[in-house]
């Protein structure tokens, strides 16, 4: 009678536990695919690519065939829908696709803003997702005083660009898109230094921390003009879970008066951990 009861006992736990970790594998599930956000301010040209990227379970196996723009019969085909990472309850996804002429054509006064996308999913279902702030302009060629010399990024989100005055300049400010989102994550330094074979590892940065009361600067022809950063985010930055495409800009004049742009592109994904996830997911309920 005690082994029977002592059976019972056990099974009576066991089905407990499995209930108790169905409840808590139920409780993790996401209702429905989360976009994260994306903070881009890019020049594009059909057939220029764009990246977007969304949690989903862990085990659903469906996927994102093609978007439409909101208010609009503007569709856009993905190309690519593959797994980007893989964490405990969920997963993350990336998917691409290309600018299509219907979508240039809708950009008013050579930008389209979006905030939001329509996206059609594999299994039929179709979901308006936030997607952060996208701004799509049309490629315009940069006229800029500069003959660009050398440039690089690392995945630890570093980065230069060096380049030569063809003429003199005068360089008078500096402009940061998403600046309440990225400007005390990113420190910028401005330098003299040509890239070389000894130096062009090297990641420690070259010159001085550009600040507002770095101008003005002045660069004489044949002077090299070098653009470094680095990116760090604070840990309890949320800010740090966005994705984000943009240009730097150094703002100046040439020794003609024309106004010219300097520009160094910023790349940012974030590589995401379980706490990472935890934060975005406890976002969206």
């Amino acid at each position: 009678m005690n082994i029977k009861k002592a059976m019972l006992g056990g099974m009576v736990i066991a089905i407990i536990s499995m209930i108790g970790n169905y409840l808590f594998f139920v409780s993790k599930q996401l209702k429905e695919p989360i976009m994260l956000k994306h903070y881009y301010d890019t020049q594009v040209r059909v057939d220029s690519m764009l990246q977007f990227q969304y949690l989903t379970n862990r085990n659903d196996d469906i996927g994102i065939a093609w978007f439409t723009i909101p208010d609009s019969e503007i569709v856009l085909p993905v190309y690519s829908d593959e797994t980007y990472d893989t964490f405990k309850h969920h997963k993350l996804k990336m998917v691409h696709m290309n600018v299509t002429e219907e979508l240039e054509e809708i950009m008013k006064n050579g930008e389209l803003q979006l905030t939001e996308i329509e996206a059609h999913f594999t299994n039929g279902e179709i979901q308006l997702m936030e997607i952060g702030d996208v701004i799509l302009r049309k490629y315009k060629e940069n006229k800029t005083p500069f003959d660009f010399s050398a440039s690089g990024s690392s995945s630890d989100h570093t980065g230069y660009t060096v380049a030569v005055a063809k003429k003199d300049v005068n360089i008078t400010d500096f402009e940061i898109p998403f600046a309440d989102k990225f400007e005390k994550a990113i420190k910028i330094y401005i330098g003299e230094n040509q890239r070389t074979p000894e130096n062009h590892s090297d990641i420690v940065p070259k010159g001085e921390l550009l600040t507002k009361d770095s101008f003005p600067i002045q660069k004489k022809k044949g002077d090299y003009l070098s653009m470094e950063y680095q990116i760090k985010f604070d840990h309890d930055d949320k800010n740090k879970l966005h994705l984000y495409t943009f240009d730097i800009k150094l703002i100046g004049n040439d020794d003609e008066g024309k106004t010219f742009s300097f520009l160094d592109t910023i790349y940012y994904q974030p590589e995401m951990t379980e706490e990472d996830i935890a934060v975005i997911v406890q976002g969206e309920k």
